[in-house]
């Protein structure tokens, strides 16, 4: 694979896992009894955490939770490696835990020195874009319809040019809020828009790729929000493994990116294989398995069915919440 002439950063990141789990010990009837407890058993292996619920729904003992991770070293894989395997002990040995179609695993990555500069920015879109499809494939298809996970690639102002096109708006982008208007533009014209009362395309967070932190500038985060759930160590370490070596590997080869000629699985494999090598990834064989007996899908729209009324009013609600995410990575994103 061709270089771009960039050299590796290091990377952090912070994980949110999607999970349904209950106690095995007791049967609580308020989900934040169940939070209390978890957080109890967290602290009693001293794993920093913070959780907060996704549904007061309860099934058979078991609520919706979200764990999210505190900032952890990608490069130190013996930290958070360790972190990751003893969260899930607890969610395995002290809670019955398991994942569904509706769970998801997001991964928000930065630079551990300093900021997202514009050419690395530049060259993660057009990856991003470039690779969606081959993204696209690794994955199951639920992940591929889903509102929460919706397309960079065809979005309101990305989905009537050609990459080649899209790739010379960005290398042209004077700042990184623009690109983060490219990558991750919601049509003020949608039901949505019309109804929160948008007069202008703007930025959402509901993409694959989530460049919606950076419309602030150079410190916020790159988010991967389209994995499954985890339902194991394994599957969490495996998904933080990807998204680190996906942005390492578009930092350092983005800009050989032909806009011209279609992607290949065996292009992208080689992006993210030197991307985890590049990042000091030594056992890179789960990545690999991603792509066995795969074959690349036909470029075109994911056909996302449209948004339900429960679905509106489910996006306006995650919208109110903002302020909670930035407060739970404020550090992530630079701001004190």
């Amino acid at each position: 694979m061709a270089s771009s002439h960039s050299t590796p950063i290091g990377l952090r990141f912070g994980a949110e896992l999607e999970v349904l789990t209950g106690s095995r010990a007791n049967e609580h009837m308020e989900w934040y009894l169940t939070a209390n407890e978890l957080s109890k058993e967290l602290e009693s292996v001293q794993v920093k955490n913070h959780e907060v619920t996704i549904t007061n729904q309860m099934m058979q003992n078991k609520r919706g939770m979200e764990l999210v991770s505190p900032i952890l070293d990608f490069q130190d894989q013996r930290t958070w490696h360790w972190h990751m395997d003893t969260v899930w002990w607890v969610l395995s040995a002290k809670f019955n835990t398991s994942s569904t179609p509706q769970c998801s695993t997001h991964v928000h990555i930065s630079p551990t020195q300093g900021s997202w500069t514009l050419a690395h920015v530049k060259r993660v879109a057009k990856a991003v874009l470039y690779y969606e499809r081959s993204i696209d494939t690794l994955l199951p298809q639920e992940r591929r319809q889903n509102i929460w996970a919706q397309s960079n690639r065809h979005n309101t102002i990305t989905n009537p040019q050609t990459i080649a096109t899209l790739f010379t708006w960005i290398d042209g982008a004077r700042d990184i809020p623009y690109i983060a208007l490219i990558m991750c533009a919601f049509s003020k014209d949608s039901q949505y828009g019309r109804d929160v009362g948008k007069t202008q395309d703007f930025v959402h967070n509901v993409f694959r790729w989530n460049f919606m932190p950076l419309t602030k500038g150079s410190m916020g985060t790159i988010e991967l929000r389209q994995p499954p759930g985890s339902s194991n160590a394994a599957a969490t370490k495996l998904w933080v493994t990807f998204a680190a070596s996906f942005i390492q590997g578009a930092v350092l080869f983005g800009d050989g990116l032909n806009g011209t000629q279609p992607p290949t699985l065996e292009s992208f494999r080689d992006l993210l294989i030197n991307g985890a090598i590049q990042s000091g990834v030594a056992d890179y064989s789960a990545l690999n398995q991603l792509f066995e007996g795969k074959a690349q899908l036909p470029p075109g729209a994911y056909n996302l069915e449209e948004l339900s009324p429960q679905d509106l009013t489910n996006l306006k609600a995650k919208a109110a919440q903002s302020n909670i995410t930035v407060e739970k990575f404020k550090k992530l994103y630079g701001y004190r």
